[in-house]
C-alpha cells in the first residue's frame, strides 16, 4: 500500500512505523493521514524510561473494564447492611439510611466513571480509531493511550496538527543497556 502521507491505513504489521495526524481545514472539514515516523521530530515527545529513577521503565500492566453501576449498587448494599455510627443516630428510617448510603457511594461512582472515560481506548481496526478520534477530538487528552490493532499510540498535539497519534515504541529511549524492554498500556 502506498502510504506517503495518505489517508489509507498502513498494514497492521507496519502500524508502529506511522503517525496518525488528524487536522481540521479552515472550512471545518476533518482530514487524516498516516505519515512515516521518520518525518517527525519526536524529541519533544520522547519517553524517558530511565529518567531520574533506577526503576523508571514502563512496566507491564493490564487495563480492564469496570462495571461502575454494579460497584455503586454493591456499595449501597454494603452500607445498608452495616449499622451506622453514633454520629448518624438521627437517621432512623430505612429511607433516610438509603439516602445517606447513596450520597456516600455517589463520589466513588463518579470517580469510577471518570477512570473508565480515561482508560485506554482500544480499536481492532484503524478506521474505527480514526472515526472515534474525529468524533471525540475535544475530549482526548494529551498523553492518552489509544490502542489500534494491538499497537499502542500516545496522543500528542504537535504544531500544525489537531491531533497526532505517535506509536509508543517510537517514543522509547534509544539508549541501549542490553536489557530486554517491554511496553505495556497502562490507564
Amino acid at each position: 500500500m502506498e502510504m506517503a502521507g495518505g489517508s489509507l491505513s498502513p498494514a497492521v504489521e507496519e502500524l508502529d512505523q506511522y503517525v496518525l495526524v488528524i487536522q481540521e481545514s479552515p472550512s471545518g472539514h476533518l482530514t487524516h493521514s498516516w505519515r512515516p515516523v521518520v518525518e517527525f521530530d519526536l524529541s519533544q515527545f520522547r519517553l524517558q524510561p530511565r529518567a531520574e529513577r533506577a526503576h523508571g521503565r514502563i512496566v507491564p500492566a493490564a487495563a480492564h473494564s469496570r462495571d461502575c453501576h454494579a460497584e455503586f449498587d454493591a456499595c449501597i448494599a454494603s452500607c445498608l447492611s452495616q449499622p451506622l455510627s453514633e454520629d448518624y443516630s438521627h437517621i432512623t428510617s430505612y429511607r433516610a439510611k438509603e439516602e445517606h448510603c447513596r450520597k456516600g457511594c455517589w463520589q466513588p461512582y463518579r470517580d469510577c466513571e471518570e477512570l473508565q472515560r480515561r482508560r485506554p481506548q482500544e480499536f481492532s481496526a484503524t478506521n474505527q480509531a480514526v472515526d472515534w478520534l474525529k468524533r471525540n477530538r475535544h475530549e482526548v487528552l494529551v498523553g492518552s493511550v489509544v490502542v489500534v490493532a494491538g499497537v499502542a499510540f500516545i496522543v500528542a498535539f504537535p504544531p500544525g496538527a489537531l491531533i497526532a497519534l505517535i506509536p509508543a515504541a517510537a517514543l522509547a529511549s534509544s539508549e541501549v543497556d542490553g536489557e530486554p524492554r517491554f511496553t505495556a498500556v497502562v490507564p
